[in-house]
């Protein structure tokens, strides 16, 4: 069997992205496109020495690699290691798929560590398209939330000088606003509102729901100036107040302003691919 390089890479670069973005997809990470593609071309390049160093086929060393190609494509962008586990799921997903649709025509879909394309190139869109379809049907209880997840988006926020990015799930049930501008709640995990604040989330170390109030009246004066008390209601548990703060600012991924006030949360929420939640 002949085996041409750039056929080699290129098949493998194309079907490294449709695997990474199906993993984001699922998984809720928000990683760039150019990022993505970028690790997708070490997917191709992995591919094409596996070709060579038919040692690179050994299941150890493509798992090594895949964990590879995961952190060049969503490391620091969410829960690495649930998104990784789900690339590698999805691959295999994939793999099936070709195998069998291989099997099936008497073609050659799988060569050494990777893709190659000795079928006609409707058939490994074919694979592809099936294998993402089925990916999403097995690992769905996986990605929590289902088609929600599509609802995370990165948003700027700046307040006292200080300008981080969070991923917000914007949640239409969320229909918290400070009472007296009437202007809707970000509410930020404390993870987020700690690299937000800085040394300043000193003075909100045990912030609860039930000693917000008194954590309010403690605050130095340059905090308790941009801050307030949020009334709250949730199902099963009391009604309750949020500390928040009047930001410099706070910009949606266009660029677009976004005027509300940031509450800070009392609950972890940083095991979801989303630190923050937005109901506009």
């Amino acid at each position: 069997m002949t085996v041409y390089v750039d056929v080699l890479f290129a098949v493998n670069a194309l079907m490294d992205y449709a695997t990474l973005l199906a993993a984001a997809r699922l998984g809720g990470i928000h990683s760039g496109r150019g990022r993505i593609a970028l690790a997708a071309l070490l997917g191709g390049a992995y591919a094409v020495l596996g070709a060579v160093m038919p040692v690179l086929g050994a299941l150890p060393l493509r798992l090594a690699a895949g964990v590879g190609i995961c952190a060049a494509a969503y490391y620091g962008k969410g829960p690495f290691v649930r998104v990784c586990a789900l690339y590698l799921l999805v691959s295999a997903a994939f793999a099936g798929v070709a195998l069998a649709l291989g099997a099936a025509t008497g073609k050659r879909l799988l060569f050494g560590a990777g893709y190659y394309l000795a079928v006609p190139l409707r058939l490994l869109l074919l694979a592809a398209a099936v294998g993402y379809a089925v990916s999403g049907v097995l690992l769905r209880g996986d990605a929590a939330h289902g088609a929600v997840r599509r609802q995370i988006g990165t948003v700027t926020v700046s307040l006292f000088d200080r300008r981080i990015q969070v991923n917000v799930l914007r949640d239409t049930g969320n229909e918290l606003a400070e009472p007296a501008s009437g202007k809707p709640a970000l509410i930020l995990g404390q993870s987020a509102a700690a690299r937000l604040l800085g040394e300043r989330f000193a003075a909100l170390q045990g912030l609860t729901a039930g000693n917000a109030a008194a954590c309010f009246a403690a605050l130095p004066p340059e905090l308790a100036r941009r801050a307030g008390l949020l009334p709250y209601q949730a199902v099963g548990t009391a009604n309750g107040l949020l500390l928040f703060f009047r930001p410099d600012g706070v910009w949606d991924a266009a660029g677009k302003k976004i005027d509300c006030v940031l509450a800070i949360g009392t609950e972890r929420m940083d095991q979801g691919g989303y630190e923050g939640l937005l109901g506009v």
